[in-house]
């Protein structure tokens, strides 16, 4: 299958590099330092499950040049997806199916408006990874899930397809019986510990450590349960019990990577994940003080990194 890996950072050098070993015709969209080393010596991955290379490895970082595709898997962060999405039209056939895996739950929104509603399907994964130096991909967790499907909750052959082809590489690959409910699922969790964790400059340990902090984090959580509830998506009752055990599962030091992007001074996922929990709150007149608060006090950092 002809496959573009839009973003080839952690999450898209990682799954992309998988297609490609497996002998997939995919060609990576990078830019930079990074797109120059995966041209002069392939796309390296250091993984725990087994390292391995692509080489040689297509890469470019224009997308007119190569034309439609059958997949495009969009794996930038959520502030480049709308540059993201005024390129991916070249890529786009009668034939494509567009797969947004990225944080947050409205990824596939952006992507519609671009192409139209008929290529786009929807995803999630799990991973640990991200970029140890150009053309160097480092994934450091056993996890290697992700999760794909229709909008409409149908079975389709496109995600099945796309599905099989990442389960043979090895990834833990899902056709999801209904994407909205995995994607808020994700989301009770995500936003939530990445927002706590970014404005208190604590790790997993810490958090739960402080009874302040950590009744923040199950707040927090609530807040997203509760929008999701007002959208109409069918969480199950222990969605947010399920998140707290995942913190409570993590390394005591471990930290989100809102939170090592918000210590360095880089951009980082605030309008994605606390942003988008107070715009949708408000529209469905489901309170967030919570989630408010992050953002409010997160916004300045996100201001002066996106310069």
């Amino acid at each position: 299958m002809r496959i573009a890996i839009f973003g080839t950072g952690g999450v898209g050098g990682y799954f992309g590099g998988l297609l490609a070993l497996s002998g997939h015709e995919v060609t990576f969209i990078a830019r930079g330092e990074h797109l120059r080393a995966i041209r002069a010596a392939g796309l390296k991955v250091k993984s725990v499950n087994g390292d391995f290379s692509v080489h040689p490895a297509q890469a470019t970082d224009a997308p007119a040049d190569i034309g439609p595709m059958a997949y495009v898997v969009v794996a930038v962060k959520q502030y480049d997806l709308r540059e993201a999405a005024s390129q991916i039209r070249p890529l786009i056939g009668p034939e494509t199916t567009v797969v947004p895996l990225l944080n947050g739950v409205d990824a596939h929104e952006l992507l519609i408006e671009a192409v139209g509603t008929g290529p786009v399907v929807s995803g999630l994964c799990s991973l640990v990874s991200l970029v140890e130096a150009p053309g160097v991909i480092r994934q450091e967790s056993k996890l290697r899930r992700v999760v794909v499907g229709e909008l409409d909750r149908r079975k389709s052959d496109r995600v099945e397809r796309l599905v099989e082809a990442w389960a043979a590489a090895g990834a833990e690959a899902i056709h999801a019986e209904d994407i909205l409910v995995a994607l808020w699922t994700k989301f009770v969790f995500i936003a939530s510990f990445g927002g706590v964790t970014a404005l208190a400059r604590c790790t997993a340990g810490e958090l739960l450590g402080s009874r302040e902090t950590r009744e923040l984090f199950i707040q927090a959580m609530r807040e997203v349960e509760a929008v999701a509830q007002a959208r109409h998506i069918e969480l199950a009752p222990d969605a947010v019990e399920k998140g707290l055990s995942i913190a409570v599962d993590f390394e005591p030091t471990a930290t989100s990577s809102m939170q090592r992007d918000v210590a360095a001074g880089r951009p980082f996922e605030l309008e994605a994940f606390s942003g988008t929990v107070v715009r949708m709150g408000e529209a469905v007149g489901v309170p967030t003080p919570g989630h408010r608060m992050i953002y409010s006090l997160l916004k300045p950092a996100l201001l002066k990194a996106m310069g």
